[in-house]
């Protein structure tokens, strides 16, 4: 039987906690588990959303049914990484690997739990994260997260994405003296994010080999930044390098 969920003043707790540690401390001073409360905590209607337009869409119906794991140890990247420069697959491997994202991101038991369809839109988001980055050409600055939260908040409005739009943007304004860079990113962001299609339907696990450029065409992404297509092949593609801290840790 499921645990119920916590109460309204115990929730409003949770954010309060781990919302100070994201506001307060610089990664990795804040964890995973930080992200994870405060989007279990806030945004179960914004996943339930997500899981509906899933429903709606044919692609997004597949997905729910079969609920395929996207996670980081189900993924090829021998494979990935032996693909043309310019498909969408090698283009994620580089992203994952060149900025040291080759590890399994293990969170707790979600703290407030929403219906089985919005648990797996959620866990579905979580996985995407990172092509999404790639689908706007976007590194992993500071400055681009905070960009692509933008895009992700008119895609799907979260609480979540609100946040951090908000006091990222702030905090890296103050702190870090990226006005220019954000000032420029975030309103390209949210126009694509409004005029394109929802990408939570991306039908990944078939798309590797396709063109990164053609999938952007296909979806309506205006890529905001340049950091993808990359221009040249990665020394370690295609050796038993691509594995990266994933091998080590293994």
């Amino acid at each position: 039987m499921t645990a119920p969920n916590p109460g309204l003043l115990t929730r409003a707790r949770m954010f309060a906690y781990h919302a100070s540690r994201i506001l307060f401390l610089r990664w990795p001073g804040y964890t995973f588990d930080d992200l994870a409360a405060i989007q279990d905590t806030l945004d179960g209607p914004a996943f339930q959303s997500a899981a509906d337009r899933m429903a709606a869409d044919p692609d997004g119906q597949r997905l729910l049914r079969e609920q395929p794991d996207l996670g980081i140890r189900t993924v090829d990247w021998l494979a990935m990484s032996r693909l043309p420069i310019d498909s969408i697959g090698y283009n994620v491997w580089h992203h994952f690997y060149t900025n040291g994202l080759m590890f399994e991101v293990v969170v707790g038991p979600p703290s407030v739990r929403w219906s089985d369809a919005a648990e797996y839109a959620k866990q579905r988001y979580r996985m995407t994260h990172d092509v999404r980055h790639v689908m706007l050409g976007l590194g992993v600055d500071t400055h681009e997260e905070v960009v692509l939260q933008t895009f992700q908040y008119a895609q799907l409005p979260q609480k979540l994405s609100a946040l951090i739009v908000v006091f990222g943007a702030l905090k890296h304004i103050v702190i870090d003296g990226q006005l220019r860079q954000l000032r420029a990113g975030m309103p390209r962001a949210w126009r694509v994010g409004r005029t394109s299609r929802f990408l939570q339907n991306m039908p990944l696990e078939t798309m590797w080999e396709e063109k990164l450029e053609d999938v952007r065409a296909a979806y309506g992404i205006e890529p905001v930044g340049a950091a993808y297509p990359v221009q040249a092949r990665h020394p370690d593609a295609g050796t038993d390098k691509v594995w990266g801290q994933l091998r080590k840790a293994s």
